[in-house]
């Protein structure tokens, strides 16, 4: 996987012309040709404002799913998107080192747009975060994870070219519109109370346990509630959620 590419790729703190900037390369270029228009359409369909702010990815790993949030013009998170992943590595479980193949587990946001990456267009999430660093005690912990095309994974989430184009457009305009951070979201499996007791029967996933029932903590958040929670990492390297809503208030 090509590494992070901040300036070449115009990720810079100039939102406004970061879609400009973009559209420079011939990948970008293409995509906004093919998809733009089906885009915008959905959109309008879905009343999501064209110019596509507060984007949310979310992905479930065994169900090999990843959906596209974005709030629409009532402020309310509605899902814009659900593709199939054409491929991802490993099992399920966290990613913990180097050369293991594992998806990771856990939240995270988008650091590294990518318009000339060898898998057609890829969006690289911040692994490993600080959770993964305290959590794992491995030396080389791995890294450039992408979500990307050419439907070939090793550990990373690799879609259909004609899907990725569509996913990358989204974040792109997210991005213009000044979302800094595009919080990613990724799931062993849809974390219903019923799923989690399903999966605590296999001996196998037992060492994953604690680690799931604290990122059910933030997918419960966010079922129950509508939107996004705060998310931090306390220093034991498990998630802390509070309401944003509620920090406003107190503030």
């Amino acid at each position: 996987m090509v590494g992070f590419l901040f300036l070449a790729t115009g990720f810079s703190h100039d939102f406004a012309t970061f879609e400009v900037t973009q559209k420079t390369y011939p990948r970008v270029s293409v995509a906004y040709e093919r998809k733009e228009e089906l885009f915008l359409m959905k959109c309008k369909a879905k009343q999501i404002s064209e110019q596509f702010s507060d984007m949310f990815i979310r992905v479930f790993k065994q169900e090999e799913i990843m959906e596209i949030w974005a709030k629409n013009t009532q402020g309310t998170y509605i899902k814009f998107a659900e593709y199939n992943i054409a491929s991802m590595s490993g099992t399920l479980g966290p990613k913990r080192q180097q050369g293991d193949l594992q998806v990771p587990e856990g939240f995270y946001t988008i650091v590294d747009f990518n318009p000339v990456s060898n898998y057609h267009l890829s969006l690289g999430i911040n692994y490993p975060n600080n959770s993964d660093n305290t959590l794992s005690a491995a030396t080389r912990k791995g890294g450039d994870i992408y979500i990307h095309g050419k439907e070939v994974s090793s550990g990373c989430m690799a879609m259909t070219d004609y899907y990725i184009e569509e996913i990358y457009i989204a974040a792109v305009k997210a991005r213009t519109q000044g979302q800094a951070s595009i919080p990613v979201h990724i799931f062993p499996f849809k974390m219903s109370v019923i799923n989690m007791a399903y999966h605590e029967r296999y001996p196998q996933f037992k060492q994953h346990q604690k680690f799931w029932k604290n990122l059910q903590l933030g997918y419960q958040f966010f079922e129950r509630n509508s939107r996004l929670p705060q998310v931090n990492v306390g220093s034991d390297g498990y998630y802390r959620f509070a309401d944003p809503m509620a920090t406003r208030a107190a503030n």
